[in-house]
């Protein structure tokens, strides 16, 4: 795919994700190089991302694969800033991630320090100056990236299109939830996964 290319998609991007994250610009090129050395596929691409950063919205824009619809995985623990592209009839992929020894704090700092999370303070609190470090940082990526995004072919170890648990009311507060055959209260009744008080 061409700079102009990757810029495109960028573009769409931001207008999904409500501002300009140079991270999309580099997830761009990220999801670009992953499809092109997947090539076709039996099935349908499915997704994984590693982390639940703006690489999440790159990849639901230039793929289709979302949160939503069930072809995009997200992986938060494991806070890398990285991807799989796969092939849900036979787990057949390409994992795409950045090549932190290949990025240069002398030759490309701002990329450098986007990537080692060391961007100034200024920058940090946003404004004006993240605006300028962001056109910075995708500046410097897009005269690297060849030699920076590090692709890898890989095989899914689960793959193809997951079951949906049975839905069924929690025995406590009565509304449907997807559940195993053990639970009868929701992850909020239980206790699991509670994210808020009732007010």
């Amino acid at each position: 795919m061409t700079d102009r290319e990757i810029l495109d998609w960028f573009e769409k991007a931001c207008a999904f994700h409500h501002k300009k994250a140079p991270g999309l610009a580099i997830g761009a090129a990220m999801v670009a190089a992953c499809e092109e050395r997947l090539g076709e596929v039996k099935d349908k691409v499915n997704a994984i991302c590693e982390s639940t950063s703006c690489l999440c919205d790159i990849i639901q824009v230039m793929t289709g694969c979302t949160l939503g619809n069930r072809y995009l995985k997200t992986y938060e623990k494991l806070g890398r800033y990285a991807l799989t592209l796969y092939d849900r009839a036979d787990g057949r992929g390409v994992r795409a991630s950045i090549d932190i020894s290949k990025i240069s704090a002398e030759k490309t700092p701002e990329l450098y320090n986007f990537f080692m999370r060391t961007r100034s303070a200024e920058v940090k609190a946003g404004g004006e100056a993240r605006r300028k470090s962001g056109e910075q940082v995708v500046k410097e990526f897009m005269s690297v990236r060849q030699e920076i995004i590090k692709l890898e072919n890989v095989w899914l170890d689960k793959f193809g299109k997951g079951d949906m648990l049975p839905a069924a009311p929690c025995v406590n507060c009565g509304e449907s939830f997807l559940r195993s055959s053990s639970e009868e209260k929701c992850g909020v009744c239980s206790g699991e996964m509670r994210y808020y008080r009732p007010g």
